[in-house]
């Protein structure tokens, strides 16, 4: 076997990790933390990605997509807040299946106003050119760009881990499942704090989508896509749990790079055949949430 191959297969797969985890990350705020079922995360990320990219061809590839970068995520936050303003805070009394039912509608409308706007012919852009260089470790090289990719994710980790375990926010979300009644009656909005988390979430899975653009074709495909590995990350990370959700993200995104090494396609397959293989030795998954099982 050519190690360094194996190597490098392994670096990209942290760096792939990094993003899926960026991803789950939101879902890791509104399934594990706050108990709402949003299957239309992934239209967020492709919203984000398809806007990056709409900025570097506007104002070309440094400009556009440091412009993309600051506004776009904060756009698909705003879009997030109002659909949970005008539509989820409907049907949460109707339990998780009004809200897969609501969220599968929009993934579908999503998708459909992506491909008027955007148009359907997928698009593929370079990354600027501070992150197009590589980094030496050895014989193996790093592109700049997933050093990028891996510093946002450690930053976005540790503030997370910080909110949902050393803040006050972190605690009134947790409450806002096991008793938003009593959180209600001691003066807490529970409805303007469920809209927050929900423009958090969109706003992690913006940002992963607009950092994503320079690794590969963007096209209509990619909500579904990583909605369902994201999904997986926080089935194997265990609900509500970061670093659970890190450790999973990276190990999903290692197999999968390595797994090209000995077969041509089933990335996917890769995937899930990891959640299932954690899941029968540890049904919770690697962790919870603190003060939850």
């Amino acid at each position: 076997m050519n190690w360094s191959l194996f190597l490098a297969q392994v670096l990209a797969g942290v760096a792939n990790g990094g993003l899926y985890f960026l991803v789950a990350s939101g879902l890791t705020l509104l399934w594990g933390a706050l108990g709402v079922v949003n299957l239309a995360h992934g239209s967020y990320f492709m919203l984000a990605a398809f806007g990056v990219a709409a900025c570097i061809q506007q104002w070309g590839t440094e400009a556009g997509f440091v412009v993309g970068c600051l506004a776009v995520p904060a756009l698909v936050a705003l879009l997030a807040a109002g659909l949970e303003v005008s539509l989820f805070r409907r049907v949460y009394h109707s339990g998780m299946w009004g809200q897969l039912l609501v969220s599968f509608g929009l993934v579908l409308v999503l998708n459909n106003v992506t491909r008027l706007v955007f148009g359907t012919r997928p698009l593929s852009m370079s990354p600027p050119r501070p992150l197009a260089g590589f980094i030496e470790l050895g014989s193996v090289r790093l592109a700049s760009y997933q050093v990028a990719v891996l510093t946002v994710t450690a930053v976005v980790a540790i503030y997370l881990w910080v909110v949902l375990t050393r803040s006050r926010t972190g605690r009134l979300i947790r409450a806002a499942v096991d008793d938003p009644q009593m959180l209600e009656a001691v003066g807490v909005d529970v409805r303007r704090l469920r809209t927050s988390v929900m423009a958090i979430a969109a706003l992690l899975a913006g940002i992963a989508g607009a950092i994503t653009v320079p690794r590969g074709a963007i096209n209509t495909g990619l909500d579904v896509e990583i909605v369902l590995i994201a999904f997986a990350v926080v089935v194997v990370g265990g609900l509500g749990s970061v670093w659970g959700g890190l450790t999973a993200a990276m190990l999903i995104g290692v197999a999968e790079t390595v797994s090209t090494l000995f077969i041509d396609q089933g990335g996917e397959v890769i995937i899930f055949a990891v959640m299932v293989v954690v899941l029968l030795i540890k049904p919770t998954g690697f962790s919870t949430i603190v003060g939850r099982e």
